[in-house]
């Protein structure tokens, strides 16, 4: 009995002294397993491989799709497609480069500045100025990979098309919709810093550093409140819409970020840092680490982040990002695999239709995170 409990004792030792090692494999999250499944079960979704186009979205339990995506989606899924690119060249460069070109069909030139419309034409021009944004976005993406003039002359033409939204109505700023011109938005203003920056990254031209700081200053004059988060957007009237997204107080916070990379002046790495806390602080749910907004919005406030931990250094940005994505991945995802929209809901959602933007948002997240270096 005595050499019985003497084992049992020796085992639970062994046990408890393992205990560690599983821990530390089971709090890893394998984003990038995670991401590129997504972006095939997208593939095997939402691909419209006649037009080299995504759907815009299914029906719950059937593969059927409608048309092609809207712009914003498609802007999302560019970005999703890139960073997959990234993580496995072969497989995925092919897929990005199709798409490229594919999105030719959107392009529309009706007006006197050409850009990306809503949906392929021919149509009238309706014409979002963010969407354009994250369009550019994707496409310095590719040209980082490609190294492909033509990626690099798309991504200045549509930024082209982005600034003819500049205006003097309101002291200057970047409206959201060509086609009424009612409101200059923060998604409309601090996608375009980012682009603005990201253009000067790969290209060194100043007009592009010069054109970020004129919006910086800008939005931060007209649309920052004063806990450094962003509302959304101001009347032509003055009056300002004071809710809050998180892809806003996200897009500057990159901005601030990348302002921070280039010119290494410390009072942007402090409103950066400033911006992170006052979002964490607002959107963060302590008991679950799961942010509270949709994740077409909060997969960029993921992006901040880790442009922020770039910055300075700090793995706090991290570890709360990953708490956030590793909660989408246990928690978000319904019976058919696919994920919530809503990146802080515990129950699956009942839905109509599950769109293409829901799905890259998170395969983007997923892929992003997984191409991080490490600290």
């Amino acid at each position: 009995m005595f050499r019985k409990k003497l084992l049992v004792c020796a085992l639970c030792c062994i046990v408890f002294s393992l205990l560690p090692h599983f821990a530390v494999a089971q709090d890893k999250p394998d984003f990038k397993a995670w991401g590129i499944a997504v972006t095939e079960r997208i593939e095997t979704d939402y691909d419209m491989p006649s037009r080299s186009l995504y759907a815009d979205s299914i029906k719950p339990g059937e593969k059927r799709s409608n048309g092609p995506a809207f712009m914003w989606g498609c802007g999302v899924q560019l970005t999703a497609l890139a960073a997959a690119a990234r993580l496995d060249k072969p497989k995925y460069l092919p897929l990005l480069r199709r798409y490229v070109s594919g999105l030719d069909i959107y392009w529309s030139d009706a007006r006197p500045v050409p850009g990306y419309d809503v949906l392929p034409g021919p149509k009238s021009p309706d014409r979002y100025y963010d969407d354009n944004e994250w369009v550019v976005l994707g496409l310095v993406e590719a040209y980082e990979l490609t190294n492909d003039p033509a990626d690099l002359s798309r991504a200045e033409k549509t930024f082209a098309f982005v600034m003819s939204g500049e205006d003097k109505q309101l002291g200057g700023g970047l409206f959201w919709h060509e086609q009424e011109k009612k409101s200059k938005n923060t998604c409309s203003n601090g996608p375009a810093i980012v682009a603005a920056l990201r253009l000067y990254g790969v290209t060194q031209k100043a007009e592009y550093l010069n054109t970020a700081k004129r919006l910086y200053s800008w939005t931060n004059e007209h649309l920052q409140d004063v806990d450094g988060l962003y509302w959304d957007n101001v009347k032509l009237d003055g009056r300002v819409e004071k809710t809050k997204f998180t892809y806003n107080s996200a897009l500057m916070l990159r901005a601030n970020a990348l302002f921070h990379a280039i010119t290494h002046e410390i009072k942007y790495l402090d409103e950066a840092e400033r911006i992170a806390k006052a979002a964490e602080a607002h959107w963060f749910r302590k008991e679950t680490g799961a942010i509270a907004d949709s994740g077409m919005f909060a997969h960029h406030l993921c992006e901040a982040y880790f442009a922020l931990a770039q910055e300075d250094k700090d793995p706090h940005w991290r570890e709360i990002v990953t708490k956030a994505l590793v909660f989408v991945h246990e928690k978000g995802r319904d019976s058919d695999g696919h994920y919530n929209d809503h990146w802080g809901t515990l129950e699956p959602e009942k839905r109509q239709k599950i769109g293409l933007l829901g799905q890259a948002s998170v395969a983007r997240a997923f892929l992003f995170a997984a191409a991080q270096p490490n600290p």
